[in-house]
């Protein structure tokens, strides 16, 4: 149940986390390396949304189990 909570916690960090990944690109680069940042920061949003999902999946799983004892007893 303790690592349930802790779950939900680490979800809403990530989630308030991922809320602010773009950082302003610096102003005297060229076209090339602008994408290239942008690439790089869209890149590691990506792989941390891939992570909230993994937890979401995981905490769903556990809701279910959780459902499924409390019916039982």
């Amino acid at each position: 149940m303790n690592s349930f909570i802790v779950k939900i916690l680490a979800l809403f960090f990530l989630l308030g986390a991922s809320a602010h990944a773009q950082a302003p690109l610096p102003a005297g680069a060229s076209v090339l390396a602008q994408l290239q940042a942008m690439q790089a920061a869209n890149r590691a949003l990506l792989e941390k949304q891939q992570k909230t999902l993994e937890t979401l999946d995981e905490m769903k799983s556990i809701a279910e189990q959780l459902k499924t004892m409390g019916k039982r007893g």
